[in-house]
């Protein structure tokens, strides 16, 4: 696995998803093996944290600033700081709509439940709208806090194939760092 700091050239959803897509020609048949999430701006780019199972490299839409191979090493019992932006959803059984849970109190209960192999504390909870010019607005929310692993095959599972909806678009990237 790698992790990146990329610079993309569009503050528009589905764009940035394409410029993404566009630093790794080399594999223009494969499934997606990354994650995205944006984490600033720098004048009228924004800054985007790429996990990827494969090194991206530079193109007109995005820039790769720095790229370095990482290797996530989990035991149980092991606590971590953590952050995810998300799109926290839930399917109405009779309908089978899914809709976006808009309630603080849902959302965690939501996050608790994507990670059920751990113990989590939300510390920082924030909700914000992403638009986009060919699909409908989104809610994200940004997750961060405190995990304790106690399954950790599952929580591993789920740094790689990502947390919830909406993973081409920018969220579903669950990042890690060890607790000190």
């Amino acid at each position: 696995m790698y992790i990146s700091m990329v610079a993309l050239n569009s503050a528009d959803n589905y764009e940035q998803h394409q410029a993404i897509w566009s630093l790794f020609p080399d594999m223009p048949d494969r499934k997606r093996d990354h994650l995205f999430r944006i984490e600033g701006e720098q004048g009228a780019k924004r800054m985007a944290l790429l996990q990827s199972s494969s090194i991206p490299k530079t193109s007109n839409k995005a820039q790769v600033l720095q790229s370095k191979p990482f290797d996530l090493k989990l035991s149980n019992g092991e606590y971590f700081k953590f952050k995810l932006v998300a799109n926290p959803t839930k399917r109405i059984t009779e309908t089978k709509k899914v809709i976006e849970l808009k309630n603080e109190a849902e959302q965690i209960t939501w996050l608790q439940r994507k990670l059920a192999g751990a113990n989590v504390t939300v510390t920082s909870i924030d909700s914000h709208l992403i638009k986009s010019k060919k699909t409908f607005s989104s809610r994200f929310v940004t997750f961060e806090g405190v995990l304790q692993v106690t399954n950790a095959k599952q929580i591993h599972a789920l740094v790689i194939m990502g947390v919830g909806r909406k993973k081409h678009a920018g969220a579903g990237l669950l990042s890690l760092a060890r607790a000190s």
